[in-house]
């Protein structure tokens, strides 16, 4: 039991910690340009994540990462907290204060928080997944014996952007590595109150409570949230840029495409937005795809996406979304690649090679030949059900259908539901331009997954976007029964068919989970 506490609290105090600064920020660089109620929490969150990622690139990269460095930096920010709260206590809005949520809200709520209590209890088990071993922990524990960032030799991941090892560097520092396996489980978190959110500032909360428990269903989401990966962190950077981009560049109709009295506060005032609401909207998910894009070697494919997805929607709407292609290049472009170029800095200055260890017949680089490149490579594509054309065809019954464990099944496993739901998706696409975005944005990143490697957990940040989209298919499906009492039913029918679907998933890596103990 004390066991469970101490990691319990530590975890609780360093989701705090790394909240402060993203407090602090939100309060004061937004005045005047104050975001929707809904989308203020992952806006604290990612500024915050962002404070203090770029605080541990600095003091790694000098050689103070230290436990007196991060309790200074918690202390200062904490401080920043509480100034910026008193100096701006008076300009918040009543009207944006949130209403008392309703029984069957808290009912779902309750539901989520008690299926996700076992898998806490599995990332706070003391086992390491392989990956974890091979660097996402080992390399941390490396940074802080040495208090700085180091290279290995012959592991090429201590070479690439280390954004999420940089946070649970800091893990150790305050705690241990079990804490550092809590905070992955924290970005699981993290994603699905995002995801739910999305769905209330955009469309419902009957949409968002439904989508919960369609992203917790897949096999490969939940499994993560009990290891040490950052599949789950590069998740919440790209559902929380893909909704700040939405936010800057929403038109002047609702997605509902309901009437103004129908509509959520936040739906009313949507279309009443300004340049600088929309521009720092525009900033906010620019600093969430650079985080993205500091995540992982392929993270700032996540910003190519959303970029080249939301730019074209800018040239299409032309002056009515109030950003010209030019502000959108500058406020969403050039926070991405502030915060990827010096890990790309880094990567060359270590390597001579930008893009180590690909191009190596170009740049060369350690540890590497090009013999091993041409093995990396064809064990990046032999993961999979095959390459080709006919492999590319069936390959999205494949992923639906086929997953499981093992390279040849994509190591990984989604719920069979998404047959149905894309499709209704696609349905409610039609008048919804949020739904249209989500798939959008879903499949341009599952053409990218498919010309590289082939696993399961890459996937994992469009489940988010997929959920919504479905979510808010079944709310406008529903909508179309002629009684309250029969959609009412129906929502909490199918919530309860996505949490059963869950429960069964569940169920099998508890089982994988009690075996490792």
């Amino acid at each position: 039991m004390a066991y469970l506490t101490e990691h319990t609290l530590a975890f609780v105090l360093l989701a705090a910690i790394l909240w402060l600064p993203g407090y602090a920020i939100e309060r004061s660089a937004a005045r005047g340009a104050r975001l929707a109620a809904e989308l203020r929490l992952p806006a604290r969150f990612a500024l915050g994540i962002g404070a203090w990622i770029v605080t541990l690139f600095v003091l790694a990269s000098l050689g103070l990462l230290s436990f007196t460095a991060l309790t200074l930096g918690a202390v200062l920010a904490a401080a920043a907290a509480l100034w910026a709260r008193l100096r701006l206590a008076v300009e918040e809005r009543p009207s944006e204060a949130q209403g008392r949520p309703a029984a069957i809200g808290l009912l779902a709520g309750g539901a989520i928080a008690a299926a996700l209590l076992p898998l806490s209890f599995l990332a706070m088990s003391p086992t390491v997944s392989w990956d974890a071993s091979a660097y996402h922990l080992t390399l941390p524990k490396l940074f802080v014996e040495a208090g700085r960032l180091q290279t290995v030799e012959l592991n090429v991941y201590s070479y690439w952007p280390l954004n999420v090892q940089l946070l649970y560097a800091m893990a150790m520092v305050f705690s241990d590595f079990v804490t550092a396996k809590l905070m992955h489980f924290g970005f699981g978190v993290l994603t699905l109150v995002t995801a739910f959110l999305g769905c209330k500032a955009f469309h419902r909360s009957a949409s968002g409570w439904l989508a919960l428990p369609l992203l917790l269903a897949n096999g490969v989401f939940a499994y993560e949230m009990r290891v040490a990966y950052v599949d789950l962190a590069y998740a919440f950077f790209f559902l929380a840029g893909f909704l700040f981009l939405f936010d800057a560049t929403v038109s002047q109709r609702t997605p509902s495409q309901r009437t103004p009295s129908q509509r959520t506060p936040s739906q009313r005032t949507v279309s009443q937005r300004t340049v600088s609401q929309r521009t720092s909207a525009l900033w906010l998910a620019g600093v969430c795809c650079g985080l993205a894009a500091g995540t992982k070697i392929n993270g700032i494919v996540g910003a190519a996406v959303l970029g080249l997805i939301f730019g074209a929607s800018v040239l299409r709407s032309g002056s009515a979304s109030q950003i010209t292609p030019r502000r959108f290049a500058i406020w969403f472009g050039l926070p991405v690649l502030l915060l990827w170029i010096p890990w790309i800095v880094r990567l060359a200055w270590t390597t001579g090679n930008p893009v180590y260890p690909f191009f190596y017949g170009t740049f060369g680089g350690p540890d590497w030949s090009e013999g091993l490149g041409e093995q990396f490579q064809a064990w990046q594509s032999s993961i999979g059900m095959g390459r080709t054309p006919l492999d590319y065809l069936l390959l999205p019954l494949r992923v639906i259908l086929v997953g499981g464990v093992g390279y040849e099944r994509f190591d990984g496993a989604l719920a069979p539901y998404w047959l149905i739901l894309i499709p209704l998706a696609l349905w409610a696409a039609r008048k919804i331009r949020f739904v249209r975005l989500c798939l959008a944005a879903s499949g341009l990143y599952f053409v990218t997954w498919a010309l590289s490697s082939q696993q399961m957990r890459f996937l994992i940040p469009i489940l988010p976007l997929l959920a919504m989209a479905g979510g808010i298919a079944i709310v406008e499906l529903f909508d179309r029964l002629p009684a309250v009492r029969w959609r009412r039913l129906a929502k909490g029918l199918t919530f309860a068919v996505a949490m059963i679907f869950f429960a069964t998933s569940q169920a099998r890596i508890l089982v994988a989970g009690t075996r490792t103990l």
